[in-house]
């Protein structure tokens, strides 16, 4: 009787540890929790900090405002295209193992910081990165006129399709622009690779509606290109266009 209460109590133990290390690991992280001192950008970190203003205490209370096609009509449309010399899943690969701080480390555009809601963790400037995953929240800050204003944007994972090899990602909620942008890979009769960029998008700012946000969307999206035609066809590594 003795050896059975003692099964049972290190049964329980054994279920207490697990669950109680279950909570702790898929608990949200508090937006306190950032280390700001690794993020560079001053805009990245004022819009993480500015969460807090509308009652979101957690990572795991951001939410992605995507496109609505019932209200399609108040929605604005960008789309792009690239052939790349490669194989597409050679392209895939590159795409979406390619680090976010390589990624965004253009004229434009750098990263800020990547937040999974998968592990529950951070990814901050030139870490080790082991590839795309839904749920992951990307941060990273726009130069706007040479650097005179910056802008700093959020955006989700929020579908990732190997089969299909499409990528999606949303605007997060209470942001300057709502919407998707959508990554799309094509194999072409030459046996190359079609990589197009699909944005529907709607913003606060008219102004921004009608002409700023295509005109550096576009700058922004060749400047992708560039970096993952380079990496694709010369296997040289990520190189933003024009470094």
């Amino acid at each position: 009787m003795a050896r059975h209460h003692s099964h049972l109590l290190l049964l329980l133990i054994f279920l207490s540890v697990c669950f109680t290390g279950f909570s702790s690991v898929y608990e949200p992280v508090p937006i306190d929790s950032v280390d700001f001192r690794r993020i560079q950008n001053k805009q990245v970190r004022k819009l993480i900090s500015r969460q807090k203003n509308f009652g979101i205490r957690t990572f795991g209370d951001m939410n992605p405002v995507c496109y609505n096609s019932p209200d399609s009509g108040t929605f604005k449309m960008f789309n792009k295209s690239q052939l790349i010399r490669q194989d597409i899943d050679v392209v895939w690969d590159n795409l979406i193992h390619q680090s976010p701080s390589e990624e965004f480390d253009g004229r434009i555009v750098t990263f800020g910081l990547l937040y999974s809601k998968k592990f529950n963790n951070f990814l901050y400037q030139n870490e080790s990165y082991d590839g795309i995953e839904e749920g992951q929240i990307l941060f990273f800050n726009l130069r706007v006129l040479n650097g005179i204003k910056n802008l700093a944007v959020a955006m989700e994972v929020t579908k990732l399709d190997h089969d299909r090899k499409e990528i999606e990602y949303c605007y997060m909620d209470h942001g300057s622009t709502k919407g998707t942008q959508k990554f799309t890979l094509t194999s072409t009769p030459e046996g190359f690779t079609e990589i197009t960029q699909l944005t529907r998008y709607k913003c606060k700012s008219k102004l921004r509606d009608r002409r700023l946000y295509s005109f550096f969307h576009e700058r922004i999206v060749m400047e992708f290109f560039a970096a993952i035609k380079i990496k694709s066809e010369t296997g040289t590594g990520n190189m933003a266009a024009g470094k």
